[in-house]
C-alpha cells in the first residue's frame, strides 16, 4: 500500500492529532529519520518532536527499527520506514503556514503488521478528514501574471485544490487575516490562498 493524505495543520489541529496518535500505548514518536546512535529515542509527546519529520511507530506492527549507518556524517538512518507512518508536519512562519502530510509505503507482502499499520493509515486519515475541509485553497504564482487556463498553459491561479486538506484551526487562522498564505515551503514562491481572498483583475 502507497498513500498519502496533503494537510495544513496549526498547532492546535496538530494537539488534537496527536492525541488520537496516541491513545494507542504501543504508538511512539520518532524525531526523524536520522539517528545518532542505531536505536532511535522514543517518545510520547508530540512537544519532544523537535523537527519537522516525525516518525509514527508502533511495536506492535515492528518489533524494533532496524538503521543503517552513514560515516560521512556520522548518523543512522532508518531503514525500516516501511514499518512506519511518515508524519510530515506544518509550521508557521510569520504569515505563512506550511503543508504537512503523513504517508506510508508498505511492503507488496503483506504480514499482521503491515495490516495493523495500513489500518493505523487509514484512521488517522480518516481523522484529519473529519475535522478538515478540502477544495478551499488556489494555488498561484504572484510573480506572475493572473491567467485563466488555456491549452497549454496552467491557470494562475489554479482551480480549488482537493487533495489539501485545511484543519478548522488552520481556517480560522488563515480567516483572521487576508495576507497569510499556505505554502509546501517557507522559502517557495508558490502560495496557496483561500478562495475567497484573491481579488481578480477585471
Amino acid at each position: 500500500m502507497r498513500s498519502q493524505l496533503r494537510f495544513v495543520m496549526h498547532p492546535d489541529d496538530e494537539s488534537e492529532f496527536a492525541t488520537l496518535m496516541l491513545a494507542d500505548e504501543h504508538v511512539h514518536l520518532i524525531d526523524g529519520p536520522r539517528w545518532k546512535s542505531a536505536s532511535p529515542r522514543q517518545f510520547r509527546s508530540l512537544d519532544q518532536v523537535t523537527g519537522r519529520y516525525c516518525i509514527i511507530w508502533s511495536m506492535q506492527d515492528c518489533p524494533t527499527l532496524s538503521a543503517r549507518y552513514i560515516p560521512a556524517c556520522d548518523d543512522w538512518y532508518c531503514n525500516s520506514e516501511e514499518f512506519t507512518i511518515q508524519f510530515l508536519r506544518s509550521y508557521t512562519v510569520g504569515a505563512v503556514i506550511t503543508e504537512g502530510r503523513i504517508a506510508v509505503s508498505t511492503p507488496a507482502t503483506e504480514s499482521e503488521g503491515t495490516q495493523r499499520l495500513e489500518r493505523r493509515f487509514k484512521q488517522l486519515a480518516r481523522f484529519i478528514k473529519k475535522h478538515s475541509t478540502n477544495s478551499i485553497v488556489q494555488w498561484c504564482n504572484p510573480d506572475l501574471p493572473f491567467l485563466p487556463a488555456v491549452p497549454g498553459r496552467s491557470a494562475n491561479p489554479s482551480k480549488p485544490d482537493p487533495q489539501v486538506w485545511i484543519g478548522r484551526h488552520a481556517l480560522n487562522w488563515l480567516q483572521e487575516d487576508k495576507e497569510r498564505r499556505v505554502k509546501q515551503f517557507a522559502q517557495s514562491s508558490v502560495e496557496a490562498r483561500l478562495i475567497d481572498s484573491f481579488v481578480l483583475p477585471a
